[in-house]
């Protein structure tokens, strides 16, 4: 199949499962980062789980490239439109914002009862930590409310710099956001001190998103990657990711160490001459978001179990990670199906009759 053919077909193509079954896999390694390092923060257990485990982290980053390949490859209909802007942001916003709001609430009703001050917040954090803009605590650490939102904040920062580049074609676009980010992570590194907001803006971790677009302009092209090709491509990042985490987190900036590694992983899956059919896992990548957001809250479920004495990670850590994990898991496909998707719609629909008025007004009179 020629690479024009390759990308005719490709236009025409819906959902690719092989970025799904990505999102699962990043989602489930970060948890199981996770619990290594909730065993060894609250029960000083070093030693029951091996450090390679921490190289889970790097669903993060897979994450970061996944998402700017998707924010290119869904918004094909977008580039140069009219309101392609507003029309991005409301579905963005629609997708992030109910149960990021929702985990955040629950966890704002936790520093309440334990005291505000305790819990290391404020109401300029808590507010602040809603729109998405990274605020200290008192106690100086720049991260939300709910810990894990950092990466959020990177995405949606993310999000408005595409927003406001889309009035042009797909490379235009690109480029203007790929220059954007650069331009910002160059300052971070040649003026440390930015304030506030824009040096957490300008970690180069942000060139991870431009990566996953990049992969996007290359898959939209028609450029593709044999099937022989994928697996040594797989081999060779797994290879990266387990020597980066084991010796090169001291030598290498993230975004080189996993971020490159993650985007070898997403070019050997979603530029294949063909997509993979990957069954349940299709559902773990629809839960992936709340699998992300939800584990903190199961982490805490289980070491509190344990800390009553209920369970003992320390007789048999594999058993207690491969429970939390799926435990995870469990509860994510749950809050998916069950508050997730209903409350997307739900603000679909709030966000489409908040606009419906000024499209209205701007219609012209017959």
């Amino acid at each position: 199949m020629s690479a024009d053919e390759l990308a005719a077909r490709r236009a025409a193509s819906g959902k690719l499962f092989s970025l799904q079954l990505l999102r699962a896999v990043a989602a489930t390694g970060v948890v199981v980062a996770h619990v290594r390092y909730d065993l060894f923060h609250h029960f000083a257990l070093s030693k029951v789980l091996p450090g390679v485990l921490n190289a889970g982290t790097a669903g993060v980053d897979l994450f970061f490239v996944i998402s700017g390949f998707v924010m290119v490859y869904s918004s094909e209909s977008l580039f140069g439109r009219d309101r392609a802007a507003a029309i991005f942001l409301t579905r963005r916003v629609a997708r992030i914002v109910p149960l990021y709001w929702l985990m955040s609430a629950v966890m704002i009703a936790y520093c309440a009862a334990r005291g505000f001050a305790a819990s290391d917040t404020g109401p300029a954090h808590v507010a602040l930590s809603f729109l998405f803009i990274p605020y200290p605590r008192p106690s100086g650490e720049m991260s939300p409310v709910y810990g894990v939102g950092w990466t959020l904040n990177y995405e949606m920062f993310f999000y408005a710099v595409f927003a406001l580049c889309l009035a042009a074609r797909r490379e235009v676009t690109v480029v203007r956001v790929g220059i954007a980010l650069a331009v910002l992570a160059a300052a971070g590194g040649i003026w440390p001190g930015l304030p506030g907001a824009l040096a957490v803006w300008a970690d180069p971790i942000v060139l991870e998103f431009v990566l996953g677009m990049m992969l996007a302009v290359a898959y939209r092209r028609g450029v593709c990657v044999p099937v022989w090709a994928a697996a040594p491509m797989l081999i060779a990042a797994l290879g990266l990711i387990l020597a980066y985490n084991e010796w090169g987190t001291v030598l290498l900036p993230r975004w080189l160490g996993f971020g490159l590694t993650a985007a070898l992983v997403v070019a050997a899956f979603a530029l294949m001459e063909r997509d993979v059919a990957i069954g349940w896992f299709d559902r773990v990548g629809d839960a992936s978001y709340a699998l992300y957001l939800c584990h903190p809250m199961v982490i805490a479920a289980a070491r509190m179990l344990s800390l009553k004495g209920y369970i003992d990670p320390a007789a048999m850590p594999w058993a207690y990670l491969g429970g939390v994990t799926a435990a995870s898991i469990g509860v994510a496909l749950l809050l998916h199906r069950l508050v997730e998707a209903p409350l997307n719609g739900w603000a679909r629909r709030l966000l489409a009759a908040l606009a419906a008025p000024r499209e209205g007004a701007r219609a012209p009179i017959a």
